[in-house]
């Protein structure tokens, strides 16, 4: 089996479509709600830069725990390790935010993948904060099994995470408006 295979099973899981149209429904109605709840929404998603903020704002908790890593195994730096992860998870808030709403957008193929990419994401994120917790109690080699868990889960988000932006894109309207036109450093069309 190829990720392909993979890929097109989570895309026809049509068993996430019930809670998927009820979550999108919760975050719209909040969103919806005034004038003012529309423009902090249209904010977050991005509206005064041009494209999403998620994207961006998930650079600074992988690059955090990908650091802890670094520093666990390879630095032998217990220390710094702990103060990465918690940088990382203190920064979760923010890219979760930004991540529903942008996935609140989405039609129905890219949120069932979502669904499955903010799974994989909140395992990554609750190993993280077992690895954080651990650390504390001078349980070391558990908080790196933890940390290593962790970074695999996130890193199967961000693929999935990858997948929607990059091959889905299933609502060109909506998709349009959400994604920059033009790279101008690759010079090539998003």
């Amino acid at each position: 089996m190829d990720i392909g295979t993979l890929y097109r099973g989570i895309e026809s899981a049509r068993g996430l479509d019930g809670p998927s149209t009820g979550l999108r429904r919760r975050i719209l109605e909040i969103t919806e709600r005034s004038d003012r709840s529309r423009t902090i929404a249209a904010l977050l998603r991005g509206a005064a830069v041009g494209h999403p903020l998620h994207p961006a704002l998930v650079a600074v908790p992988a690059g955090a725990w990908t650091a802890s890593l670094i520093f666990d195994t390879v630095l032998r730096d217990p220390k710094t390790a702990r103060r990465l992860v918690g940088l990382g998870l203190i920064s979760t808030p923010p890219v979760l935010l930004t991540g529903w709403l942008d996935w609140s957008e989405r039609g129905d193929v890219a949120r069932r993948v979502g669904l499955v990419h903010a799974a994989s994401n909140a395992v990554g994120i609750w190993s993280f904060a077992a690895s954080y917790r651990l650390r504390g109690k001078d349980s070391l080699a558990l908080a790196r099994v933890f940390s290593v868990l962790g970074l695999a889960a996130v890193g199967v988000g961000g693929a999935l995470g990858g997948h929607i932006v990059f091959k889905l894109m299933d609502d060109p309207a909506v998709e349009a408006a959400a994604t920059p036109v033009l790279d101008p450093i690759l010079d090539v069309v998003n």
